[in-house]
C-alpha cells in the first residue's frame, strides 16, 4: 500500500513531462530531446523565481515559460535553419545545462522556508503526502484536459495530421512548419511545469535533475501504451497517466523491497526493452517454432530490413 502511495505521490509531478513526450514524440513524430534540457531549465527557472521572493504560482508560469522558450528554440532550428530534429535538440538540451547554471549562480539551490504550492496545500491542514498528491494530481489534470480540449479543435487536429503524413498535410495547405514549432513549444511548457513541480516538491534544485529524465519519461510512456492500444485522444492520454503511475509504482515497490537505487536507470532501460520487444515479437513468438512460423517471422525481418531507413543529422 506505501508503494502505491508513493507511486501518486511522486508520480504526479511527472505526470506533465509524459504528456509533454507524448505530444511531441507520438503526436507530431518529432524525435525531440529538448525534454531534458527543458526539464531541468524549468526546474532551475522556478528555483530561482522563488529564491529572489516570487511567488510559487509565478514560479510555475516563468518555468513554463523558459520550456516552451526551449522547445521553439529547437523548431526554430529544424524549420528556419533546416537542421535535423535530432540534432537541433542535442545542442539546445546541451546550452540548458549552462543556462541552468547561469540561471541558478550554481551548480544547486535550496528552497529552505521558501512557500511552495505544496507548502500552501499542507496549509489546508493536509499532510504531506496528501498535499503533494492533491497539488500533483491538480496540475496533472490540468495538463490533461488542456491537451483534450486542443487535440479537439481544428488546430489540434492539423497538428496531428502534421504529425500523422506531413507530405499530405502540405499538400492539403497546412502550414506544418508552424505547426512543429507550436507543438514543440507546448511539449517543453508541459516539460518546464514538470520540472518546476519537482523542484517545489522536493526542495531544492541541482543542476543533474535533468539527467534521464527522457528515459523516465518515455518508460512510462510504452508502458502506458501497451497496457492501452488506442489512438483516440482520451484513451492515449489515459494511457500516459497510467503509465507514469504504473513505472513509479514499480520503481516504489523494488526500493521498499531492498532493490538498489543505484541499479533503478539500468532496470528502467532493460524494462523498456523488455515491453518494446513483447509488442513488437510477442505475437510471432507466440505461434511457435513450427516451419511456417519461422519463416513468417524470416518474413517480417526482411521487410524490416528493407525498410528501415536512417536519416542523415549532419
Amino acid at each position: 500500500m506505501t508503494a502505491a502511495f508513493t507511486a501518486l505521490e511522486i508520480g504526479a509531478q511527472y505526470i506533465p513531462l509524459a504528456l509533454g513526450i507524448y505530444l511531441s514524440l507520438i503526436v507530431l513524430s518529432l524525435p525531440d530531446l529538448t525534454i531534458e534540457g527543458s526539464f531541468g531549465l524549468g526546474g532551475a527557472t522556478c528555483a530561482a523565481v522563488l529564491q529572489s521572493g516570487g511567488s510559487p504560482w509565478l514560479a510555475v508560469a516563468a518555468a513554463m515559460a523558459a520550456g516552451a522558450a526551449a522547445g521553439l528554440t529547437t523548431g526554430s532550428l529544424h524549420v528556419f535553419l533546416r537542421m535535423n530534429t535530432l540534432l537541433a535538440s542535442i545542442l539546445v538540451t546541451a546550452a540548458c545545462w549552462s543556462i541552468c547554471l547561469f540561471v541558478m549562480g550554481g551548480a544547486n539551490v535550496a528552497l529552505i522556508g521558501v512557500e511552495t504550492l505544496f507548502t500552501k496545500a499542507q496549509g489546508l491542514d493536509l499532510g504531506l503526502t496528501e498535499a503533494n498528491i492533491l497539488v500533483g494530481g491538480l496540475a496533472s489534470l490540468a495538463c490533461v484536459a488542456f491537451l483534450l480540449w486542443l487535440l479537439s479543435t481544428s488546430f489540434g487536429a492539423s497538428v496531428r495530421a502534421t504529425g500523422l503524413n506531413i507530405q499530405t498535410s502540405r499538400a492539403i495547405g497546412i502550414r506544418t512548419e508552424m505547426r512543429q514549432m507550436a507543438g514543440l513549444g507546448v511539449a517543453n511548457a508541459l516539460v518546464g511545469l514538470s520540472g518546476a513541480l519537482v523542484v517545489q516538491q522536493q526542495g531544492f534544485m541541482d543542476v543533474s535533475i535533468q539527467v534521464g529524465t527522457l528515459v523516465v519519461g518515455i518508460a512510462a510512456l510504452v508502458m502506458g501504451r501497451t497496457i492501452i492500444r488506442s489512438d483516440r485522444p482520451v484513451l492515449a492520454l489515459a494511457a500516459v497517466v497510467l503509465g507514469v503511475l504504473v513505472y513509479r509504482f514499480i520503481v516504489a515497490w523494488t526500493l521498499e523491497n531492498g532493490g538498489s537505487a543505484n541499479s533503478l536507470r539500468m532496470v528502467t532501460s532493460i524494462a523498456v526493452i523488455v515491453v518494446l520487444v513483447a509488442r513488437s515479437h510477442g505475437s510471432s513468438w507466440a505461434r511457435g517454432i513450427s516451419a511456417s512460423a519461422r519463416a513468417q517471422r524470416r518474413r517480417i525481418q526482411t521487410d524490416y530490413l528493407e525498410a528501415d531507413r536512417v536519416s542523415p543529422i549532419l
